[in-house]
């Protein structure tokens, strides 16, 4: 049987939430006693039919970067950082919960337990706090992004009484669920476009994750080129060579190498997701089709060996002198093209990480018939993306601002809280000659204006970016999620309004009353 365990699900225990909110005929549910650190703990949205935003209120969220250069402690260092980050506790009497995210450097990675552990027992109970080890920090409105850096940031705030968490964890011997399961659909509770925040070990069974979370929208069907693909956003961790400690964790624990975990919001808060690239492609301007692949072994290339067509590249020398710089990067198309149209900002970049005549070696699997290009760097490609999409989602937004779902029970424009930003390690100084170029940017999200020092943006240089291509989470469409390479991937914390009507929220608990049935996926 394979599980994975809901961890904490912010009112209900979550074994009674499921039988009351799942049918899921055919499917069986095995629950496992977890540690009793406020981990069944259960909250769901409070049901209130109004059209007033709880956004409205003031905003709560806050972040802060802590670099620091005396000698204290890392656990002095943490609780320092939650002290000094600006908040409030949450007013359980209002329904408010805490949620927060800790980020710490590498450097850090050997205290990773203690830190957590200090900075869960800081925050508090009533704050639901997620963490993980990256190659930097970003808070505060700086980035941190040298790894052998000591730094630490926290992101924190308030949720309205409007607003359901899920926290969730993947261990790392038991598979997820096929995505044809409804337990997906579960722990999507029955939105049609659900969000979640995830943070994965390099060597956690990521993709099938994704591909679960992605599948758990609309009716759980499994099927994302549907339109009920889920907004998907977080990163992979940076763990230090010979170290098999643990880099991430949820409250004051931590999980062992292998293991993910992440959040599902519900109710009137969402995410947005911005995914910006860091190359740009070279040579031929048709895309090559994949026409010999064996797992991560390109071997052909339209019916020439791969090794030749990589080598009759046609290059300027300025190409020249940024291949010498960064090397030559392989885009892989991402699904969804039509009639073989496939813009340039819609490859998934991977790294050549060898050879094998007559084939490439490449950091992920590829397929026959895929398309495929070229790519190098290029910190001005990368920092116009950065602008183009951060001005696409703003505009799109604008465009969505009076637009309402449900009977007027959904603000699809978003109002934006926070975000967490997570930037691929080579980006920063390595990739722009100067540090805080993303982070500026990601703050015209959730700011009147890019460089606003009062948006709430936390973060981390990340082993690896997991968000969609482009931008998802605005309006009512989204789309499948994909590990990228190189790219900044902005993750908005939005409040839409009004919780879902009581019809919406029906949807999954109407579906029936017992969970115990003949499928073996679900979690436990």
């Amino acid at each position: 049987m394979s599980h994975f365990v809901v961890v904490q699900s912010v009112g209900r225990r979550v074994k009674d939430h499921f039988k009351k909110c799942s049918s899921l005929e055919n499917e069986s549910f095995s629950f496992r006693a977890v540690a009793p650190d406020r981990t069944l703990q259960h909250r769901q949205p409070t049901a209130i039919h109004s059209s007033q935003s709880s956004a409205e209120n003031e905003n709560t969220w806050r972040s802060a970067l802590r670099t620091p250069s005396s000698t204290a402690s890392p656990i002095d260092e943490a609780r320092e950082l939650c002290s000094s980050t600006p908040h409030r506790p949450p007013d359980a009497s209002r329904g408010e919960s805490g949620l927060a995210f800790l980020f710490v450097s590498q450097r850090y990675i050997e205290s990773f337990g203690d830190i957590v552990s200090a900075a869960h027992d800081a925050l508090g109970n009533d704050v639901t706090l997620l963490s993980i080890v990256g190659g930097g920090a970003v808070g505060g409105g700086e980035e941190s992004d040298d790894p052998a850096t000591p730094a630490m940031s926290l992101l924190c705030g308030i949720l309205p009484s409007t607003a359901g968490v899920e926290v969730f964890m993947f261990g790392p011997d038991e598979a997820p669920p096929p995505t044809s399961s409804k337990a997906w659909n579960a722990l999507g509770r029955g939105q049609e476009i659900p969000s979640y925040v995830l943070f994965a070990d390099p060597f956690s069974r990521i993709q099938d994750i994704v591909d679960g979370l992605d599948s758990s929208g609309g009716t759980g069907s499994g099927d994302v080129a549907s339109g009920s693909s889920a907004v998907v956003a977080g990163g992979i961790s940076c763990p230090v060579f010979g170290n098999d400690g643990p880099t991430v964790a949820i409250n004051g624990r931590t999980y062992p190498r292998g293991s993910a975990v992440g959040l599902g919001l519900s109710g009137t808060v969402g995410l947005q997701a911005v995914v910006a690239q860091g190359c740009r492609p070279v040579g031929s301007v048709i895309p090559h089709r994949v026409t010999g692949a064996d797992g991560n072994m390109i071997e052909g290339l339209d019916g020439r060996p791969a090794v030749e067509v990589l080598g009759d590249i046609d290059l300027s020398d300025e190409e020249k002198r940024t291949v010498e710089r960064f090397g030559v990067m392989c885009g892989l198309a991402a699904p969804g093209g039509v009639d073989d149209v496939v813009s340039d900002g819609d490859y998934l970049i991977r790294q050549i990480i060898g050879f094998r005549v007559p084939g490439i070696m490449i950091g992920s699997e590829a397929k026959e018939d895929q398309l495929l290009k070229f790519h190098v760097r290029d910190p001005v490609t990368a920092l116009e993306d950065l602008q183009n999409m951060i001005n696409r989602a703003r505009t799109e937004r604008s465009f969505r601002a009076g637009e309402e779902m449900g009977g007027g029970s959904r603000n699809n424009a978003g109002t934006p809280l926070a975000a967490l930003q997570v930037s691929c390690v080579a980006r920063g100084r390595a990739l722009f000659g100067r540090p805080n170029v993303d982070v500026e940017h990601i703050e015209g999200l959730i700011g009147e204006q890019p460089g606003d020092d009062n948006a709430a943006i936390g973060g981390f240089f990340a082993n690896g970016e997991i968000g969609p291509v482009g931008i998802a989470g605005v309006g009512l469409t989204s789309k499948a999620t994909h590990i990228h390479a190189f790219t900044a991937v902005a993750c908005v914390i939005c409040d839409f309004g009004a919780p879902p009507t009581a019809s919406s929220l029906d949807q999954i608990t109407g579906m029936g009353a017992s969970l115990e049935g003949k499928d073996d996926f679900a979690w436990g």
